[in-house]
């Protein structure tokens, strides 16, 4: 007996008992979908924050101020400079002015730095009232950040030297004050209070709308960007920073600059015992973040893989079942000639299609659940070509391995007992 001949009887079978095949199938089908969803789901999410990474560390160069290691404390951690303690005075973070400082030293080298200080509070326009994030700005900052001003102008330099305040919104502050009407926003002025100090600023550019990143939710909150040597007009000191990114000129070798970059910072800071710069390596960083997100995926994917163990040994319930309805067949194809291995393929084929049947059609729910699921929080993702490959032969090798015994157990049988069974 050939393959097809075996496909032929098995298909016979599976359409004689639609029920039982069909709850057979379940199993299979509902393993493999939960495998192909998560592995989706975890490919797509992979790729936005990788993306995000990437496109961040091709010139981008984050800098993050933290306490030395102690004698014996691990460092080839990509992650551990983030798990430091960060200074918490003037003295020992960086300062605008030692950044204008790099920004000097480095030339042509650096397009514009960035620093991490922010607060939040409350605006307020006549009646009209929100909660806000503010965030001192610099000169490139909004562009480093990847905001664009659709209504207005940005912060400039010259409004960074003459202190002035005067801030940048979000669409969401002018929808809350100004109706949502950013030609009333421009030039008027709005009542901005941190941590219990009023300032008054005048707005000068309205953001664009941003994306939001459904995979985490947006803020509610608007957001207004005001030149850090105005900070202090809200309480905020802005004059220094325990973090800052420096973005180099595209054309610049990103470990030369890296390199170049860590050794100014170090001769900043030899002189102090406590905390130390350094130049957070993306690469590493993306390798390491890549590899978690690769594990867990597998992890989940493994845990999903259990229901086809359950669907594997419903399988086998089942051939065990069709074996013993189908004894006397099988006693008549032994007294025609069929020799053990004939029948122990017709069963084996019979449990491998089943389990492919159920293979294919999760693949094709898993994708399909799986593309909508990404398309609604992040970007519509493909199923991984290694995920869907790897289903169906691992749906294969569950037909084969729970097929098995079934089919020994038929092929065993003897001719005679197997006629006389009623």
């Amino acid at each position: 007996m050939n393959v097809r001949e075996s496909m032929r009887l098995a298909l016979t079978s599976m359409n004689t008992n639609k029920m039982r095949s069909l709850l057979t199938l379940l199993g299979i089908i509902i393993g493999i979908m939960a495998v192909i969803i998560i592995m989706t789901l975890g490919r797509a999410l992979e790729n936005d924050v990788m993306g995000g990474l990437e496109e961040a560390g091709t010139t981008t160069y984050p800098v993050l101020i933290h306490e030395r290691a102690t004698d014996g404390e691990e460092q080839d951690d990509p992650f551990f400079s983030l798990s430091q303690n960060p200074p918490t005075d003037e003295r020992d973070g960086m300062t605008l002015e030692q950044l204008d400082d790099l920004k000097r030293t480095f030339g042509d080298r650096v397009q514009g730095v960035d620093i991490d200080v922010n607060g939040s509070g409350d605006a307020a326009n006549d009646d009209a009232t929100a909660s806000v994030d503010v965030y001192p700005v610099v000169e490139k900052s909004l562009e480093m950040r990847g905001l664009t001003v659709e209504y207005g102008r940005g912060i400039t330099q010259e409004m960074i030297d003459g202190q002035r305040p005067v801030a940048v919104v979000s669409p969401e502050l002018v929808k809350a004050l100004f109706h949502d009407d950013p030609s009333a926003a421009l030039g008027s002025r709005f009542d901005l209070e941190v941590d219990g100090q009023p300032g008054v600023f005048t707005i000068v550019g309205v953001l664009a709308p941003q994306q939001d990143d459904p995979g985490f939710g947006s803020s509610s909150y608007g957001e207004a960007y005001i030149p850090a040597t105005a900070a202090d007009r809200v309480g905020l000191d802005a004059g220094w920073t325990p973090s800052f990114s420096v973005r180099s000129a595209p054309n610049e070798d990103a470990d030369a600059f890296r390199n170049d970059l860590q050794n100014y910072l170090n001769g900043l800071y030899d002189g102090n015992d406590r905390y130390e710069a350094e130049v957070f390596d993306i690469s590493s960083s993306l390798a390491g973040i890549s590899t978690i997100f690769r594990t867990v995926s597998a992890v989940l994917s493994a845990i999903g893989g259990i229901s086809l163990l359950v669907g594997g040994i419903g399988v086998m319930n089942i051939m065990l079942i069709t074996v013993t309805e189908r004894t006397r067949e099988i006693g008549v194809r032994k007294a025609l000639g069929a020799t053990q291995n004939d029948i122990r393929m017709q069963f084996i084929v019979e449990a491998m299609l089943v389990c492919l049947i159920g293979g294919v059609i999760g693949v094709v729910l898993g994708g399909a659940i799986g593309m909508i699921a990404t398309a609604a929080f992040l970007k519509m993702t493909w199923p991984p070509a290694s995920a869907v490959i790897f289903s169906l032969l691992f749906s294969l090798a569950t037909g084969v391995f729970f097929g098995a015994y079934p089919a020994s157990k038929a092929a065993k049988m003897q001719p005679i007992d197997a006629l006389r069974y009623e």
